[in-house]
């Protein structure tokens, strides 16, 4: 197993020098902010950092590693509601608007997975959905859908 991570590794890291490399090619920052080449050469460097992070775990593990694959069923139902989640939202994302979705999304998601009493998880998901709205349409200048609702 620890040659298939290495292989996997060296193929990412790779890939991410690749994109790296492609990324500089674009506008970094142009005169309203970050360009079409910002968030490709953060990700690849993230990307890669993350490769350098496997292979050298690689050599540094003593016990062999191995693949971990859900085996009980509430991990395998756990799995179908993020993905469940996703497929949702997509579609929602235009008719309700960025906020609605994602916190509706949230609230699904932390009722499911994290299993936090409501009290928790409703602060949680308010914070996360109109907080992300404020920082991408307020910071960052990125025209988020609003929805029917206006929000």
């Amino acid at each position: 197993m620890q040659r298939a991570y290495r292989i996997a590794g060296t193929l990412l890291l790779l890939l991410a020098s690749l994109l790296v490399y492609e990324s500089l090619q674009l506008t970094y920052f142009t005169s309203i902010g970050p360009g079409p080449g910002f968030f490709p050469f953060w990700l690849s460097l993230i990307l890669g950092a993350l490769a350098v992070g496997m292979l050298v775990q690689t050599f540094t593990q003593r016990r062999p590693m191995s693949l971990y694959f859900p085996t009980s069923r509430v991990r395998y139902l756990r799995m179908a509601a993020v993905v469940l989640s996703l497929a949702l939202a997509a579609p929602l994302i235009e008719t309700l608007g960025f906020r609605l979705t994602t916190l509706a999304m949230y609230v699904f998601l932390l009722g499911t997975l994290g299993r936090h009493r409501l009290i928790v998880t409703v602060p949680i998901a308010l914070a996360g959905s109109f907080g992300a709205h404020y920082v991408f349409v307020h910071w960052l200048s990125v025209p988020l859908p609003v929805g029917i609702f206006g929000l």
